[in-house]
C-alpha cells in the first residue's frame, strides 16, 4: 500500500512539472525567442495632404497564421493638429480592423508628424503597433509685381515703388493682405552684390504695399536694383509659396541748381537787418556755384527771404511749421516750380527745428498746444482741427543743414539781460519758442532725437569755449564741447547724422559765435557747399 502511494506522488510531482514547463513556454513574445503573435498596423508610413484620408489594417495573429480577437486602444500623437481617427474598438474574428485617419486641416509646417499607435493585450503581454505619418500642407502658388512711380530719378529724389501680392485659389487669383514683404535694393554696378539697404512692408487690404527709394549721393549715373521677396507663409487659414519679382531704377547725379535752396532762419530772422546779416554772404556764395536761392516774393527785385507770420511769437514751434510750410508751397509756384518739388534747405538756429518738423512730421495737425501733455503720454502735444497741417514731407527734402540748431535743447534759466548781450531782445525769455527750446522740453521729447531715412541730415555746430551751464556730450564720442554762446556746441546733433563742428572765437575777435556762424563763417560755408554737390 505505501509503495503505490510513493507511485502515485511520484506521478503528480510529474505532471505538475510538466504542466509548469509548458505553461512558462507558452509566452506570447517570448524574450530571447521567436515572438508568439503578430500585431501590425499597416501602412507603416505614409505621405498625407493636410486634410487628406486614408485606410488603416490592423491586424492580430498568433505566429502561424491563427487570428486573435482583442480589444484595442488608440491613441495619435504630434506637436499640434492630430487629426481623427475612425475606427473599432475590438479586432473581429478574422484577426482584422479597418480603419480611416483623417489628416489635420490646417498645418502650419513643411512637414508636420503624426504617430498613430494601438494597443492591445494578451495573455498578460501587452502588444502596439505604430504608424508615422507625415502631413504636408496645400501651398498655393503667389505672384509679386512692382509699379514704380517712374523708371529714372535724380539723387536726392524721393520715388516710390508699389508692390502688389496675389495668391492663386480655385476661384483663380485674389490679393494678399496681410503679407510680409521684403525689400532689398542693390547697386547693379557695384563690384559685390552687397543690399544698399532693406525694408520690411506688410500688404495693406488691397494687397499692395509701398516704400519709398532716396538715393542721396551718386557720382555717375547707377542703375539700382529693386528685389521684393515674399517668403513662404504656413501660418493662417491658407499656406502660401514663396515668390519674389524685381525692378530697377537709374539714378542721375545732382548738379547745382538741380534743386531750389530754401533758407530758413532762427529766434530773430525776421527782422530785415538780421536777414540780411544772417544770408547774404552765403546767398552770394552758393549763386556763385550755381545753387538757386528760392524767393519768397518775386514781384520785388533780388532774393526775398522768408520771414515768419506776424504773431509768431505767441505760438509754438509747430504751428509756425504749418505757417512755413505753406509759405514755401507757395514760393515754389511763384518760382515756376510744382509745390511737390525736391527741395534742399539750410537752417540757423530754431529754423532747423522748424525744419525738422517738416521733414519728420508730415500730415500733422498743429493749430492747437495742449501743455497739460507730458513725455510718455499718447499722440502728441501738438493738435489741431482735423486738417493736416503739414503737407511737405521727406519725401520733398534732400539735404538739411542745421546750423547752430538746438536739436537737444539749451539750457534753461536764460534772463532778458543775458539775451540782450547776446543781440536777441526780439523776444522775451519765457517765449512760446523758448519754452520749446530747452532741455528735455515737451516739444523736443516729443520729436525725439534722430531724424528720418529720407533725408541728409547735416548738423553743424560751433565752439567759442563760452560755458553756459555744464558741457555737454550729445554725440557720445566722450568730449565735452562748450557752446556758441547760446546753443550747446553738440546740440545740433542728430542720432545717424554726422556732426561738423569748427572752433574759434565770437565776434569782433572771430566769427565762431552764434550769430557770425551762418552769416559769414567760411569754414561753415565751405562744408555746405561742398555737401549740396
Amino acid at each position: 500500500m505505501k509503495d503505490t502511494q510513493k507511485v502515485l506522488f511520484i506521478l503528480v510531482i510529474g505532471i505538475v512539472l510538466a504542466s509548469s514547463s509548458i505553461a512558462l513556454n507558452w509566452k506570447p513574445s517570448g524574450r530571447g525567442g521567436a515572438p508568439a503573435a503578430t500585431f501590425t498596423l499597416t501602412p507603416t508610413t505614409a505621405t498625407l495632404h493636410e486634410g487628406e484620408s486614408t485606410a488603416l489594417e490592423l491586424s492580430f495573429t498568433v505566429n502561424g497564421g491563427a487570428p486573435l480577437s482583442t480589444a484595442v486602444s488608440w491613441s495619435i500623437n504630434a506637436s499640434g493638429g492630430k487629426g481623427s481617427l475612425r475606427c473599432p474598438t475590438t479586432l473581429n474574428d478574422t484577426g482584422k480592423l479597418a480603419a480611416i485617419y483623417t489628416a489635420p486641416g490646417d498645418v502650419d509646417s513643411r512637414r508636420h508628424n503624426v504617430t498613430i499607435e494601438a494597443r492591445t493585450t494578451w495573455l498578460g503581454d501587452s502588444y502596439h503597433a505604430r504608424a508615422r505619418y507625415a502631413v504636408i500642407p496645400e501651398m498655393h502658388e503667389t505672384n509679386v509685381t512692382i509699379s514704380p512711380e517712374g523708371t529714372a530719378m535724380t539723387a536726392g529724389e524721393t520715388v516710390r515703388l508699389t508692390a502688389t501680392l496675389r495668391g492663386r485659389h480655385d476661384e483663380g487669383w485674389r490679393n494678399l493682405a496681410g503679407q510680409p514683404l521684403s525689400w532689398t535694393f542693390f547697386d547693379a554696378g557695384g563690384s559685390t552684390m552687397q543690399p544698399l539697404s532693406v525694408r520690411e512692408t506688410t500688404t495693406d487690404k488691397k494687397g499692395s504695399a509701398t516704400v519709398p527709394v532716396y538715393i542721396s549721393d551718386v557720382n555717375e549715373t547707377t542703375e539700382i536694383w529693386c528685389v521684393v521677396q515674399m517668403d513662404e507663409s504656413l501660418a493662417g487659414e491658407h499656406e502660401y509659396a514663396g515668390c519674389n519679382g524685381m525692378t530697377s531704377i537709374q539714378v542721375q547725379p545732382e548738379t547745382p541748381g538741380t534743386y531750389p535752396v530754401v533758407l530758413i532762419h532762427g529766434w530773430f530772422g525776421s527782422m530785415t537787418k538780421k536777414l540780411l546779416q544772417t544770408w547774404s554772404n552765403i546767398t552770394e556764395k552758393l549763386q556763385r556755384h550755381g545753387h538757386i536761392i528760392l524767393d519768397f516774393d518775386t514781384s520785388l527785385p533780388g532774393i526775398q527771404y522768408l520771414r515768419y507770420t506776424p504773431g509768431w511769437a505767441d505760438r509754438h514751434i509747430p504751428w509756425m511749421a504749418g505757417k512755413v510750410n505753406d509759405a514755401i508751397e507757395r514760393a515754389l509756384v511763384e518760382n515756376g516750380y510744382s509745390p511737390n518739388q525736391t527741395i534742399d534747405i539750410v537752417t540757423h538756429s530754431m529754423g532747423g527745428l522748424v525744419a525738422r518738423f517738416l521733414a519728420e512730421q508730415p500730415g500733422a495737425d498743429v493749430d492747437s498746444w495742449n501743455n497739460s501733455w507730458q513725455p510718455g503720454d499718447p499722440g502728441t502735444p501738438w493738435h489741431g482741427d482735423g486738417t493736416p497741417d503739414i503737407s511737405i514731407g521727406p519725401h520733398q527734402i534732400d539735404d538739411l543743414f542745421m546750423v547752430g540748431t538746438m536739436n537737444h535743447g539749451i539750457p534753461p534759466g536764460f534772463n532778458e539781460t543775458f539775451l540782450k548781450r547776446l543781440d536777441f531782445i526780439p523776444l522775451p525769455w519765457w517765449a512760446c519758442q523758448m519754452q520749446d527750446m530747452v532741455y528735455n522740453s515737451k516739444f523736443l521729447e516729443a520729436m525725439g532725437y534722430r531724424g528720418c531715412d529720407l533725408v541728409d541730415y547735416h548738423a553743424i555746430g560751433s565752439d567759442i569755449g563760452f560755458r553756459i551751464g555744464e558741457p555737454k556730450d550729445f554725440d557720445g564720442d566722450g568730449v565735452n564741447h562748450t557752446t556758441d554762446g547760446l546753443v550747446p556746441t553738440e546740440s545740433p546733433y542728430l542720432e545717424g547724422a554726422p556732426l561738423y563742428i569748427v572752433t574759434g572765437q565770437a565776434r569782433p575777435h572771430g566769427d565762431a559765435d552764434h550769430n557770425s556762424q551762418i552769416a559769414i563763417n567760411d569754414d561753415i560755408h565751405r562744408y555746405i557747399i561742398r555737401h549740396l554737390t
